[in-house]
């Protein structure tokens, strides 16, 4: 999802508060279950809302303002009391706890130069465009599964001055193509994935229970995006490239790339097995335990490179300056979390299921789940974003009324939501990537098409088996 416009300061300073009161309070709420702070986050909630609205895009605002119409209708028919309705406000306060504190783990990879060990390795000896492809969607794997839309630019920035020693007919389409597709694959599994934790929170999973299937399926995908380069992409392009310039050394230190990529490896491997380990623990959720975990991480991982001393001080200018541009998120989020809530408070919901009861019964099991992922790619080319479409989906689809597994159910949206980080134009990773190359989303879209086709084959495949 886009940043909202320039904030003006005093605006700006007002909304930082607000929404670290949100958080901050959310978290309180979640490890004291002091009943007080449950009104208290619902208050905060509803002034974020109204805060958040003047400083949002268009269409977030209109989509705010829908849910907040729609929600206060259906509790006004269902007779709901001034205290029910204030108690709806909040519900989706742990998808913004997370992208509020999630964009720290960026700070020791950019203190510690791991995007110039990954612009070395990559301006390598390596052998032709099909390898470097490879090589590329790894990275992008890699960073996509710690530092979530981070990836991205790092990504971009650090494959564009190795992608010109190639023989590449449309340089900004493979850049783009192959950091979007390795960026998106590690949401399906990653502990930091808002996808992950929105669906597990709805469906009262563990992440556990779901990791062998989800982490299976994305490495399925990522060999099949080779397969699919080389059978498309690959035609006229000779075997081997122009051998590119001499690596360059990693900044600030003496190690080879390679030693640094490796590092950041083994941090990726650390920080997952903490989040599966603290999660198994506290039994808190796993929203709630990366939220906790990510920044103590982020400064452990900063002091292993010798940056300690500025991490605090990067990691408070990075917050500074995004959370005020987080309107549209806020309003959004919150406003669907209190459409949801509305939802199941007024029996809303109920009727929903009965709809999605009778496709069921006529689909059938196995055709119902994969038509989701269409379903879902419909509704983010109207706007929804997908953790909207997710969530109120996940508050909509009861799986023990439908006679369908949790864990099949929780797999299919998960998945379908990944369709749509690939081919949807509201979804924000297009917005991101036609930010930096200046394309239009819906060309990029064109562009993953092949990828996001051979995503859905398999995604269906899996669902079909499970």
């Amino acid at each position: 999802m886009s940043l909202s416009r320039q904030p003006s300061p005093g605006a700006a300073r007002f909304r930082t508060v607000l929404y670290l009161s949100v958080v901050v309070c959310y978290l309180v709420l979640k490890l004291s279950h002091w009943p007080a702070a449950a009104t208290l986050l619902s208050l905060l909630s509803m002034a974020a809302i109204v805060a958040s609205l003047p400083a949002s895009g268009a269409a977030a605002r209109v989509l705010t303002v829908l849910f907040v119409v729609a929600g206060t209708w259906m509790l006004y028919r269902s007779g709901i009391g001034w205290r029910g309705y204030l108690g709806a406000y909040g519900e989706m306060a742990y998808l913004l706890a997370l992208f509020s504190v999630l964009p720290v783990l960026s700070v020791p990879v950019r203190l510690g130069g791991y995007g110039e060990a990954i612009q070395a390795v990559l301006s390598g000896r390596v052998k032709g465009v099909f390898q470097l492809n490879c090589l590329v969607t790894i990275l992008a794997f890699a960073c996509g599964s710690f530092m979530s839309l981070a990836a991205v630019p790092i990504m971009m920035t650090s494959m564009e001055p190795a992608v010109d020693a190639y023989p590449i007919a449309d340089k900004k389409r493979f850049i783009a193509v192959s950091a979007t597709y390795g960026y998106v694959l590690p949401i399906l599994w990653t502990p930091v994935s808002g996808v992950v934790g929105v669906v597990l929170y709805s469906l009262h999973m563990d992440w556990f229970t779901l990791f062998p299937a989800l982490f299976g399926l994305s490495l399925a995908c990522l060999l099949a995006n080779w397969v699919i380069f080389y059978l498309f992409e690959m035609r006229g392009v000779p075997a081997a490239a122009v051998p590119p310039p001499p690596p360059a050394e990693a900044a600030d230190t003496g190690a080879s790339p390679v030693a640094k990529l490796l590092q950041m490896v083994a941090g990726i491997v650390a920080l997952v097995v903490c989040i599966g380990l603290f999660e198994q623990w506290l039994k808190i959720g796993l929203v709630t335990v990366v939220t906790l975990v990510a920044l103590p991480f982020a400064f452990a991982w900063a002091v292993a490179n010798g940056n300690g001393g500025r991490f605090w001080r990067e990691a408070g200018q990075q917050m500074l300056i995004r959370l005020p541009r987080s309107a549209d998120q806020f309003a959004i989020f919150l406003g669907a979390g209190f459409f949801g809530t509305a939802m199941h408070l007024s029996g809303a919901d109920h009727a929903a299921n009965q709809v999605f009861l009778q496709m069921h019964a006529v689909l059938g099991t196995h055709l119902f789940l994969i038509l989701m992922p269409l379903m879902a790619l419909v509704a983010s080319y109207l706007g929804v974003h997908p953790l909207v479409a997710i969530a109120l989906l996940g508050e909509s689809l009861k799986p023990e009324v439908l006679g369908i597994a949790p864990a099949q159910l929780a797999f299919t949206l998960i998945g379908s939501s990944v369709l749509t980080y690939m081919e949807g134009p509201f979804s924000g990773t297009l917005g991101l990537v036609q930010s930096i190359n200046r394309v239009s989303t819906f060309r990029l879209a064109l562009w993953n098409a092949p990828y996001a086709f051979g995503y859905l084959v398999l995604l269906a495949l899996a669902i079909a088996l499970l």
